[in-house]
């Protein structure tokens, strides 16, 4: 008899959602490991997207429609949103489905937890008797959150506890999984099982996860302490695997790509210029400009990087040591500087620049827009967000607006959680407009 999995990539309740190429790529990967111990594997998706609305670079927005804001966000002057399908729907497709043995729901942002809450909800409502499996950053983040409000699991995975699960699936089956590796060795877990699609406009390539620097406001080395990476050339065969299925466009997600780039990166772009095929490649993730030289700007042009997204976080060099930034002004200067001479036109180039931390002021933000647009480059507005396991979160958390120690529905940037004398919503405002239109009235934080 054929054992039967289900995954469910959960529908976003917020303010906002943009479609930044994002894809559930770990329970994708599970899927694939399921599949490959002769499971058979479906997938629900409540992500819907606007078919009609794609751009070029694959992208589309989210299905999405007004709902009631939940009791701990009704003092809150904004839109609430489901995006994705809704729960009526969620059902309708459960119950079209063969019953799961298993279904496992994955769960991206803290504070998106209400969607995973609604499906895990919806899915016993409908098989009771299946065993549902919930993974992802959430639990990873806010355990002790997720434990109280995710009861009817019958399993919680924190912070990539994979050989629990397997031990997990051998007990709900009382069989051996013939076929078990371990997520530190990425030249053998198999593919992420994106065929479940009907169209496969883009994929996310995985070349390494982890990052050996300590940045305040990022949770990588609490999840992934150190850095794990595949070989080029498993790299290259993935790629060969999708491109005859008819995909040409890739989604870079690494911590950091660059790292050690004289033995990994330049060796695995110079190996995707030697392909007998064009591809384009998108990094949502911003790269260490530090690490960028003539070569590299070169190679990653010849590679099929479409645009490349930089990490400046502030111009100011006080606020950079205090966020443990990677990169100096001088640095960031050369960096440009390479990639305008590799190919790469001024408005393909991407400065991301924090805004909201806390104790920041928007005059210091203000600054660092006029220094990028002052070279010639595209800046890009980065509402920090509170992630718990952070130094900046630790530091500052019971200084929030919001009680985000407690709920992760406060931890959401959207509500500009740390607000201070020299620094509000109505600033962050003017400054994303000032960010895309410098003509935009001059700002007098009197208002």
């Amino acid at each position: 008899m054929v054992s039967r999995a289900l995954l469910i990539n959960p529908s976003i309740y917020d303010f906002a959602a943009y479609s930044f190429w994002s894809s559930p790529l770990g329970l994708l990967y599970i899927g694939g490991i399921l599949r490959a111990n002769d499971m058979e594997v479906n997938l629900i998706d409540c992500m819907q997207i606007v078919e009609r609305k794609r751009k070029v670079d694959g992208r589309a927005p989210f299905v999405k429609e007004k709902v009631e804001s939940p009791p701990a966000l009704k003092h809150i002057r904004k839109r609430f949103k489901r995006y994705g399908i809704s729960r009526d729907a969620l059902i309708r497709k459960l119950g079209e489905s063969k019953e799961p043995d298993i279904i496992l729901i994955t769960s991206i942002m803290t504070y998106w937890y209400l969607g995973v809450k609604e499906a895990l909800e919806a899915a016993r409502h409908v098989f009771p008797s299946s065993k549902i499996i919930i993974g992802g950053i959430y639990p990873s983040l806010c355990s002790a959150h997720a434990d109280r409000t995710l009861r009817e699991a019958d399993l919680i995975i924190k912070n990539s506890e994979i050989e629990k699960f397997y031990g997990f699936v051998e007990n709900a089956f009382d069989k051996k999984l013939t076929y078990k590796p371990s997520l530190y060795d990425l030249d053998h877990i198999p593919y992420p099982c994106y065929d479940l699609y009907k169209t496969i406009p883009f994929v996310p390539l995985l070349t390494s996860f982890g990052c050996m620097y300590r940045c305040a406001y990022c949770a990588t080395p609490y999840m992934h302490p150190g850095i794990v990476r595949r070989s080029p050339g498993s790299v290259i065969e993935e790629v060969r695997h999708w491109h005859e299925l008819g995909v040409s466009r890739y989604v870079l997600y690494d911590d950091n790509f660059l790292y050690k780039n004289e033995v990994y990166a330049k060796p695995l772009l110079k190996k995707i210029c030697s392909l007998p095929f064009q591809i384009d490649i998108y990094n949502p993730n911003a790269m260490n400009g530090a690490l960028i030289d003539d070569e590299l700007a070169h190679l990653l042009r010849g590679a099929g990087f479409r645009e490349i997204r930089i990490g400046l976080e502030s111009a100011d060099p006080v606020v950079q040591k205090s966020t443990g930034s990677k990169i100096s002004l001088k640095h960031f200067e050369k960096s440009v500087t390479a990639l305008i001479d590799g190919g790469f036109k001024n408005n393909e180039i991407v400065a991301y620049i924090l805004a909201g931390l806390p104790n920041q002021r928007w005059e210091e933000v203000k600054q660092s827009i006029d220094y990028v647009l002052d070279i010639g480059i595209q800046p890009y507005i980065a509402e920090y967000t509170p992630i718990p396991h952070t130094r900046l979160f630790d530091e500052y958390g019971q200084c929030a607006r919001f009680p985000i120690w407690e709920d992760p529905i406060y931890q959401n940037n959207a509500l500009f959680p740390f607000a201070w004398e020299g620094f509000s919503e109505k600033d962050l405002e003017y400054l994303k407009l000032y960010a895309r239109d410098k003509r935009f009235p001059e700002h007098t934080n009197k208002e």
